[in-house]
């Protein structure tokens, strides 16, 4: 390669500037050991070739390591666990540290022994910055080189097909900025790239073979075998994890749950792998694309012609996706996007786009009803519910709530991810605005007459439900996870319309891998970036062993219909609820985007409003204003079943799981003094003691951590260990095992008093007490 960057009118890849002048300059001027014996870097790459051949004059290096631009868009957690610490250690078990320094110079080595070449990384942090600074202390003189360059050969060859920049400045303030940046911001997060292990073993080397032949006159070259330098590779990594981390930790330059980051880096492994496989299936598409547009026997290669071309794109195309898969991205046809910058208030335009019938573009979504249409549409909500008061057998208001909260869900839906935006003060807040809905309900409960009353309410029509049983055929291979892919796809398609799913199978909740991948994965990018998925309104039956982990409950609005139409009346239901639904419209849902949408551009709106039961987030708390203004503009009496907070279903559910097995097995929870807590042996929750076979996870998963002593360590294994005083509070049980009060014992005794004859107790009295 030329020392000099072309920058001639034939070729401007490399683009120079010299003091705010296009100037020709060699690696050597711009790195001009002579004139600044002094540098200062921060880089992308480096090469020992560079090094060696510009670098090697000055009198004092120190280099210091970033990392490449990564493609993927990782959180704040992940950039230290998936990115920084992940590139170092993998730098480490790759030796590309050691391959570096043996590369070098014997000059180099020697001054990396030294002290004099310092060459770092930062373990933890993404360090994207680049900039070289060059001074020299004697006369003053000072440079700064800036630009997209890196201290690579390649970075400087403009017969690279790409555009660099390099912008030089002497004597410039900026000198002084970045040199304080470098000290203050970078410095304290870097350390040593050449470790203590090299540096030793390179230096006693160096001993040995002064020893072996004091009087010869041989150079100091360092030359490290491989056994040497596998040595190097687990110290290095501990060095990393146990020294060079927990020192970062304990002087607060990482964030306080990092350990934890760290514990959980693998829980997104399946769905990082799947994303790293279609990328390499991509790639290797559009490889062969390139291969194909090319005609491969002609002496000259050219490009093919344009319907040549279009035919094997066309063909790549469908051979990508299978008819069964296209025919499972054909079930999802509802389409809601929201666009809030093209809000516009003044005109009711709410930001909700819909396509128009052929599809051929998008027409605005919302309108303002009358009075006299919000009574009647209210007056639809209640035949709805009116219908349940009468035939689901021991039915109240208080249970009717929850049927009228799936709606209020619903109607807030294509909204759900602005709300989560305004209301959360840190990004791990937006868990507390689920996007999910899942109605946990037993067999006959009208669970999936509610979700087409739900479609039909915000969409006009029945027609948008899917059932899960059959997104994918029932020999369809890996039907389960092909199904959760799909679903997330559906989630995923920019539109903030809910996926209706009827029916989601046990397994999807009982079987971690399935759960979490969906829910928790998602959740999790949907508050660490905040974009228009859709939610999820799902039924699951309740009675077929549903369970969920702890942090797919956190992140699930989980509302429980466990009460059955009465099967007497089931035919009177199904007339009565069928002429109800022939009269149902989404006239109301329409109105109702368009306030939502005034809410949401009023910057005085309280999104923060708090449940005073359960202390949680109540994301529906406009929701439930909007509806109350409502009733007052209908002139109708707010009803019996509107719920003024949150339903707490699961966390109800799993106290009443917990205290009847208490109640039932008494004597099986074993109290442990010492500690104030319970053993109690939950392997004994199988199928031979009459429990389903499924059991043991739906009550380690029912049981809250913060009950269990040591946390999580507590409800894992054969024996869960739980906090006694806690738990009968949790339970409503008054603690067997408080000592009560010792009575004061007085000072001078009474004179007793005539005893009274006790009455003999009657049989209740001896049986009850």
């Amino acid at each position: 390669m030329a020392t000099e960057i072309e920058t001639s009118s034939a070729n401007k890849r490399i683009h120079v500037v010299h003091n705010h002048q296009n100037q020709t300059m060699s690696i050597s001027e711009i790195f001009d050991a002579q004139t600044y014996p002094q540098l200062t870097a921060v880089t992308g790459q480096l090469s020992a070739a560079f090094l060696n051949r510009y670098l090697n004059e000055f009198v004092q290096l120190e280099i210091a390591l970033g990392s490449p631009s990564s493609p993927h868009h990782y959180t704040s957690m992940e950039t230290i666990t998936k990115d920084a610490l992940a590139t170092a250690m993998l730098a480490v078990a790759n030796k590309e540290a050691t391959r570096l320094f043996l590369q070098l110079s014997s000059q180099l080595q020697v001054m990396a022994l030294a002290g004099v070449l310092k060459v770092e990384m930062a373990p933890a942090q993404a360090v994207h910055s680049r900039f070289y600074l060059l001074a020299n202390p004697q006369t003053g003189q000072t440079r700064v080189v800036l630009g997209s360059i890196d201290l690579t050969e390649p970075s400087f060859d403009p017969n690279y097909n790409r555009f660099e920049e390099i912008l030089v400045f002497d004597n410039d303030p900026l000198y002084d900025n970045l040199l304080q940046h470098f000290k203050l911001d970078l410095r304290p997060v870097l350390v040593s790239y050449f470790s203590n292990h090299l540096l030793t073993m390179a230096e006693n080397q160096l001993k040995e073979r002064k020893q072996a032949d004091p009087d010869a006159k041989q150079d100091s070259v360092i030359i490290l075998a491989n056994e040497a330098t596998d040595q190097l590779v687990e110290k290095e990594m501990t060095d990393l994890l146990v020294t060079d981390l927990q020192h970062q930790l304990d002087r607060q330059l990482l964030r306080a749950d990092t350990t934890l980051g760290m514990r959980n880096v693998t829980l997104n492994r399946s769905r990082d792998q799947e994303q790293a496989e279609q990328a390499i299936k991509q790639r290797d598409i559009v490889l062969k694309l390139q291969k194909q547009a090319v005609s491969p026997r002609a002496a000259r290669p050219k490009i093919k012609e344009r319907a040549q071309i279009a035919k094997q794109i066309q063909d790549e195309m469908k051979a990508a996706v299978s008819p069964q898969d296209l025919a499972v991205e054909k079930k999802y046809t509802t389409f809601l996007y929201d666009r809030p910058l093209e809000r516009n208030i003044t005109h009711n335009h709410t930001g909700l786009y819909t396509p128009n019938d052929t599809g051929s573009y998008p027409i605005p979504f919302g309108q303002l009803a009358t009075i006299a249409q919000i009574k009647h549409s209210l007056q639809q909500i209640e035949a709805v519910m009116e219908g349940y008061a009468q035939f689901v057998v021991d039915y109240t208001p208080e249970y009717g709530k929850r049927f009228y909260e799936a709606i209020l869900y619903a109607f807030t839906a294509p909204f759900l991810w602005e709300i989560r935006e305004k209301a959360s003060l840190n990004p791990e807040d937006g868990n507390d605005i689920p996007n999910f809905l899942i109605l946990g309900a037993s067999a006959g409960s009208g669970k999936s007459t509610l979700l087409r009353i739900i479609n039909q309410l915000t969409w006009g029509t029945d027609k948008s439900m899917i059932d899960f049983g059959t997104i994918y055929p029932m020999n369809a291979n890996q039907r389960k996870a092909k199904t959760v892919q799909a679903l997330e796809s559906y989630m995923k398609q920019g539109s903030t319309y809910p996926v209706l799913i009827d029916e989601i199978e046990p397994y999807f909740f009982q079987q971690h891998q399935y759960s979490r991948r969906l829910i928790v994965d998602t959740m999790n990018q949907l508050v660490n970036s905040p974009k228009p998925v859709a939610p999820l309104i799902g039924t699951t039956n309740y009675n077929s062993g549903f369970t969920m982990q702890r942090e797919t409950t956190r992140r699930t609005y989980y509302l429980q219909l466990d009460k059955v139409i009465d099967g007497e009346k089931k035919a009177a239901a199904a007339k009565y609820i069928f002429g109800v639904r022939q009269d149902l419209d989404n006239v109301l849902f329409k109105d109702f985007v368009v306030r939502m949408a005034s809410l949401l551009e009023d910057d005085g709106t309280p999104w923060r409003m708090f449940d005073a039961k359960t202390g949680q987030l109540d994301f529906l708390a406009m929701t439930r204003k909007l509806f109350r203004d409502y009733y007052k503009l209908a002139d109708l009496p707010l009803p019996a079943y509107f719920a003024d907070g949150l339903c707490d279903d699961f966390g109800e559910n799993t106290r009443a799981k917990w205290a009847k097995l208490y109640l039932a097995k008494e004597e099986e929870f074993r109290f442990r003094a010492e500690k104030n807590s319970l053993i109690f042996d939950i392997t004994k929750l199988n199928s031979f003691n009459g429990f389903s076979n499924d059991a043991v996870e739906e009550y380690r998963n029912a049981l809250p951590v913060e009950l269990c002593v040591d946390g999580i360590n507590g409800k894992t294994g054969k024996f869960v260990e739980i906090k006694a005083p806690a738990f009968y509070k949790w339970i409503g049980i008054d603690d067997p095992h408080l000592k009560p009060a010792a009575e004061p014992t007085p000072a001078t005794p009474a004179t007793p008093a005539p005893t009274e004859k006790k009455k003999k107790k009657g049989f209740w009295a001896r049986l009850f007490g």
